[in-house]
């Protein structure tokens, strides 16, 4: 463990020092929680972009799904019955 030494500091100038450390910490932090902001945002923006595609061929791929009692389509076109 280590041993903690006496401080020949008075405390107006530890107060100084701490002061100057967290004015130093602060002026770290500000440029990373913008690009945190904008990285958010981007992911964001992203995700939704996804789940908006994928919904889009859920969609298609249900709109071209066999269904139970309807005949697949074919390429050819029906005849016509004149009643």
């Amino acid at each position: 463990m280590k041993e903690i030494e006496p401080s020949s500091q008075t405390p107006e100038q530890l107060v100084q020092f701490l002061d100057a450390q967290l004015a130093m910490q602060r002026a770290r932090k500000k440029t990373p929680e913008r690009n945190r902001t904008i990285f958010l945002a981007a992911a964001l923006l992203f995700i939704m972009g996804a789940a908006a595609a994928a919904l889009m061929v859920l969609e298609e791929m249900l709109a071209n799904a066999p269904r139970e009692g309807r005949q697949p389509p074919s390429s050819e076109m029906p005849a016509k019955r004149n009643f």
